[in-house]
């Protein structure tokens, strides 16, 4: 079966996040002999900052006529911007760029430690994003490994942080963003029914197999499709059983739910306390789109390592 790993980008800063994707994307490369690049982005301009802190005008009230004087207002002058001198950016770019060069050879040595050759690849762009997007498109990876934060200062920080939202909403390629450290013994695969879904089984298979993991084999039906009776179970039933055949050998345990997708996506992932969560983005079902809108809920919202398959 065909899989997600064979080319892999793994984007990296200092912050504990990266520590966890480099990890992940260390996992699974020796698992795939995969074919990987570190690339780290540094910014390059440092922003302009206000010499003092100033209060609108506005803020101010006339001074009291007590004393019959004519009423006052305090003049404020406006802000005015403190320009950095440009042998002071340069010094500190200087230093984000070897502080980078020594982050990527510190992590393309844990890679080396285990025969894998890992391409370093360095940036100077205002945008982060846009600059590992661009990197997605020229080099044509089949995954993106990218932690959920760049937070250095919080190391449970769960949320979906501003780089790895938009690099995820991208839709280029397929992407992995990581949130615990590996550890591969249950996986939730979500279907729905569409096309899409055997992407999406194909990389659940050959990461099961290759760690062996149980698979929680689940599929959301909206309650209000109650209202054709019976049928609309059955037809959960043969989505399930399909995707069930499709992985030989796995461990499966099935799940036909009726609620919101997003939510039960999540919930049961708790409640299983699976270490993955695999889904594909935009399926077009036969009573409902599941997951588009769906992928991006469960990539915002859950607590685990989560891989959306395009």
């Amino acid at each position: 079966m065909q899989h997600s790993f064979s080319r892999i980008l793994l984007p990296i800063d200092t912050s504990f996040q990266s520590e966890v994707a480099t990890e992940t994307a260390l996992t699974i490369s020796k698992l795939f002999s995969s074919k990987i690049t570190v690339m780290h982005v540094v910014p390059n301009q440092i922003p302009t900052l206000p010499n003092r802190i100033y209060v609108s005008r506005d803020s101010f009230a006339p001074i009291s006529t007590a004393t019959g004087q004519f009423p006052r207002t305090l003049i404020v002058p406006e802000p005015k911007e403190y320009l950095i001198p440009d042998e002071v950016v340069n010094e500190a770019t200087a230093s984000y760029v070897e502080n980078g060069e020594d982050l990527l050879s510190e992590t393309a040595a844990l890679f080396a430690k285990e025969g894998i050759n890992a391409e370093q690849k360095l940036e100077k762009q205002n945008d982060i994003a846009d600059t590992i997007i661009e990197e997605t498109i020229s080099g044509n990876y089949d995954c993106v490994i990218i932690g959920n934060s760049g937070n250095e200062e919080d190391e449970s920080d769960l949320h979906l942080g501003s780089v790895a939202a938009r690099v995820s909403t991208s839709n280029l390629t397929n992407i992995m963003v990581t949130r615990k450290k590996p550890d591969l013994k249950s996986i939730l695969l979500a279907v729905d029914g569409t096309e899409k879904d055997e992407r999406a089984i194909e990389n659940t298979y050959v990461l099961a197999k290759a760690t062996k993991s149980k698979v929680v084999l689940l599929t959301v039906q909206e309650k209000s499709l109650s209202r054709f009776g019976p049928k609309i179970g059955d037809f959960g039933l043969q989505i399930l059983k399909r995707a069930t055949n499709m992985l030989p050998e796995i461990e499966v345990d099935q799940k036909l739910m009726f609620g919101d997708p997003a939510s039960l996506i999540i919930d049961i992932a708790k409640q299983a306390e699976v270490d993955l969560i695999i889904l594909s983005r935009g399926g077009h079902g036969r009573f409902r789109s599941l997951l588009g809108s769906v992928s991006d809920h469960v990539l915002r919202h859950a607590t685990v390592t989560v891989l959306i398959v395009k």
